[in-house]
């Protein structure tokens, strides 16, 4: 039985969001990128200091990793690891590929372009660990459709690998008034397609999919691992 098409204008609409969320991302936006979003967002707003999150790359980074959603390559450059046998970075946009590789050049890191929605046209030999970080909360649709990402990530994982990460949460959660501003603002924008996200979901998402599920929610943010 032939599996339903998916109609044409939701294809496009779907595009289009994807689209929205990561336009942002331009060079000179990445240049400000970790002094707004780790400086000064991640504990001003979110209520999570970006030391939270280099911990969470501290304990679980291997050295056979796929980063996926690039950012700016900042919690893989001060996780500690002197090498790595193998690092692949994936992202759809190719700024954000660009200012990774570049900041974690003495890795050699493979740079891979590739929509995490999409089954990835070439699949690559597992890994031991896969972050992904600040990437959920950006993807259109509920979050029990984002985690169709994790679905794409699951055949790249050996066996007893780690998926760790963190997404900001918009809903069951008390913003203070700088996060409500940034919340309004991103979603309306597009850049954000958070509003019904929440610790349950997540969760539960997860654990539909691994056996052994961690979640930390400081703040606005939810520090996830699981395996």
């Amino acid at each position: 039985m032939a599996e339903p098409s998916v109609p044409q204008a939701d294809a496009a609409a779907d595009a289009a969001a994807i689209a929205r969320a990561h336009a942002v991302y331009t060079p000179l936006a990445l240049a400000f990128y970790d002094l707004v979003v780790h400086g000064l967002s991640n504990r001003f707003a979110w209520g999570c200091p970006t030391a939270r999150l280099h911990g969470l790359y501290e304990a679980n980074l291997s050295a056979n990793h796929l980063e996926a959603g690039a950012g700016t390559g900042l919690f893989i450059d001060r996780a500690g690891r002197a090498s790595f046998d193998r690092l692949v970075v994936l992202d759809i946009n190719r700024h954000c590929l660009n200012r990774a590789g570049r900041r974690l050049v003495r890795f050699r890191p493979t740079l891979c372009q590739a929509n995490l929605l999409a089954p990835l046209a070439e699949p690559m030999a597992p890994f031991q660990s896969v972050g992904l970080t600040y990437v959920l909360h950006c993807l259109p649709g509920a979050l029990g459709e984002k985690l169709t990402a994790v679905d794409h990530l699951k055949p790249m994982m050996a066996e007893g690998a780690v998926l760790f990460g963190a997404t900001i949460l918009g809903r069951g959660v008390a913003p203070n008034g700088a996060a409500r501003a940034l919340l309004d603002l991103y979603n309306a924008k597009g850049v954000f397609n958070n509003r019904a996200d929440d610790v349950e979901a997540l969760a539960e998402g997860l654990r539909q999919r691994f056996d052994t599920v961690e979640i930390d929610r400081q703040g606005c943010v939810a520090l996830f691992r699981a395996v």
